[in-house]
């Protein structure tokens, strides 16, 4: 069998993941959001848990990642992308709580200070020509524009029913962490508390296994070998995720995923 070389194996945090200006981009062919309430149960106890034991970490198993070659802070995700669009869902509930804040008048400035803290440390920096919030995860063209449109910038859709069935599912995600959250009185209360939650608990506690492979097929070689957290792709999905990233030219992408 042919040697796997990984450019980079760590052990690391949500919160160094997605700091530093780093930028992940879900390819195009990868499968829409999938993940359904029995995910976000799990991943909310799991937060929970690490949030009731101060001195804990959960494992959310391993990421597969691959340099887009132009940059040392941008990366595609080969896998993994279920998770970090869900945990990015969370921080967002999360920011929106705390708008709830300074819409009632609850130190208001503060409160508006730390928004705009997390909104650039886990979301993105503002676009000054656009004034919109376009985020540090980039989905696939499916999800992608619902995403940064409605989700980062705190808008309801319009017809959540009109929505494809993968966006519907991003809003879903939303409204449980946001349910789920208010049930937590004694953090939804008050600005500091959620920062720290966010801060302290969720990223600096949850671990991922970055790994870090050198082209397309050492990466499909590794996410097939994996039973990452998540549901599990079958070899047909798995295959197709291979072969599609084979692909160049955006027309010749488009072609394949008419024919798939």
């Amino acid at each position: 069998m042919a040697r796997i070389n990984l450019l980079d194996t760590r052990t690391t945090s949500f919160g160094d993941l997605i700091g530093n200006g780093k930028i992940y981009c879900t390819p195009l062919f990868q499968r829409d959001y999938s993940w359904q309430e029995e995910n976000w149960e799990d991943l909310w106890q799991d937060i929970l848990t690490i949030y009731n034991n101060p001195d804990s970490s959960h494992y959310m198993g391993a990421l597969v990642l691959q340099n887009s070659g132009t940059s040392d802070k941008e990366f595609t995700i080969i896998d993994g992308q279920q998770r970090l669009a869900t945990l990015s869902i969370v921080a967002i509930a999360i920011i929106e709580k705390i708008q709830k804040l300074v819409e009632r008048e609850d130190h208001p400035k503060a409160n508006q200070e730390r928004q705009e803290i997390l909104k650039r440390t886990y979301l993105s920096d503002r676009d000054p020509r656009s004034l919109r919030y376009s985020s540090k995860i980039i989905l696939n063209e499916n999800n992608n524009d619902f995403y940064q449109s409605n989700l980062i910038n705190l808008r309801q859709p319009l017809n959540v029913r009109a929505l494809s069935k993968s966006n519907q599912l991003l809003w879903q995600a939303f409204q449980y962490f946001s349910k789920h959250l208010g049930e937590l009185q004694e953090v939804v209360q008050d600005g500091e508390r959620l920062a720290e939650f966010l801060t302290n608990a969720i990223a600096q506690r949850l671990l991922f296994i970055q790994i870090n492979v050198e082209d397309e097929l050492n990466a499909y070689t590794v996410f097939e070998t994996l039973n990452a957290r998540g549901i599990e792709l079958s070899s047909t999905d798995l295959l197709k995720n291979y072969l599609f990233s084979l692909f160049r030219g955006p027309d010749d992408l488009q072609e394949a995923q008419r024919q798939w």
